[in-house]
Formats: C-alpha cells, structure tokens, sequence
C-alpha cells in the first residue's frame, strides 16, 4: 500500500474512533457479525437518536446498513475493532502511569492557533468591556445622565462579562466547544 493510501486509512479509523461513542458503537455491531438494528444500538448506548445519527454518519465506510436494516461493519470497521481491542489488551500499571500523563497533558492543551483566537476575543470583548465601563463613568462625570444610558452600559458590562468569563475558563479547562472549534480549524 502507499505511503500516502496507509496515512490516510490511519487517519479515517483514528478519527472515527476517536470518540468514545463511536468506539462503543463499533464494539456492539462487531460483537453481532449478523448485523445490529438501529434500535438495537439505540438501546444499548442510550444515546437519543440525533446523537446516534451523528455518530452513525461519523462512522460510514467502517460500518454499513444491509437491506435487511442490518449494520455491519465493514473491512475498514473490523481493522478499527481489531486496532481498539489491541489497544486495551494487556494494560499494566507502567501504561496505565503514562496514559494518566499524556491525557493531562491533552486535557489542558489548545493549539496555539486556537489559543491565540481566544486571545484575540478576549482582547476584544475586553475593549467593549472597557468602553462600557467608561460610557457609564462619562454618564456620572457629565452630571446628565439617563437610565437608558445606565442600563446600556450595565447591560453592555454584564453581558462582555459573562463572554470574557467563558473565553478565559476556556483557556483554563479546555471545554468540548473549544475542543470541537479546534477540530473544525484544524482540520485538513
């Protein structure tokens, strides 16, 4: 196989099943080689069906559905299966030691990309922020002021606040939005 043609089978099994909803939906349909129905599958991971659609259309080409409204996997599918069940296979506490430290490490990881877009926002609802701040200081300072003006501003203030509070937690903690935005900028 080519370079190339390997790459791009390691990229399609390694962003299919790099969901952990995704891996379990693989893991019931190859337990049943005669095929899952999708209430089957439903079922037995207790997603609601807009997420099981999702994840379904996530994992066309590993898995297929039959006439008979059967999922299968596929060739590609039992490669991502036979990758998974590797993978778990004779864990230690030696491996269970780095693992612990590879996922602190990618829990609290951004791509600098990313991480200089938050900054950006930050920056810039900071300067919204500041200005609130300062048209109501410049309502005080003039002697005439309304309450529409007090309120704009208050509004104005509350509402860049709570923003700056969100981009700067997602510095911080790394959330599933920021993961997901990540993915979409980062994506080939």
């Amino acid at each position: 196989m080519a370079k190339n043609g390997r790459n791009e089978v390691e990229d399609v099994i390694l962003q299919a099943i790099g969901h952990r909803e995704r891996r379990g939906i693989i893991r019931i349909i190859g337990a049943n080689p005669e095929g899952v129905t999708y209430s089957s599958i439903l079922g037995e991971t207790e997603l609601n069906t807009g997420h099981l659609n999702y994840h379904l259309r996530n994992l066309d080409g590993l898995i297929e559905k039959w006439d008979d409204k059967q999922y299968r996997l596929t060739p590609l599918g039992y490669k991502a299966l036979e990758l998974m069940n590797n993978l778990s296979n004779e864990i230690d506490s030696d491996v269970i030691q780095y693992v612990e430290t590879a996922k602190g490490i990618q829990d609290g990881s951004i791509h600098p990309f990313v991480k200089g877009l938050l900054y950006i926002g930050i920056a810039g609802i900071g300067i919204v922020f500041l200005a609130s701040i300062g048209l109501l200081v410049m309502s005080f300072t003039r002697g005439s002021f309304s309450i529409g003006e007090i309120f704009i501003s208050l509004g104005m203030m509350g509402f860049t606040g709570v923003i700056l509070w969100v981009l700067i937690s997602a510095l911080k903690t790394v959330p599933e939005f920021v993961r997901r935005l990540e993915r979409k900028l980062m994506k080939d």
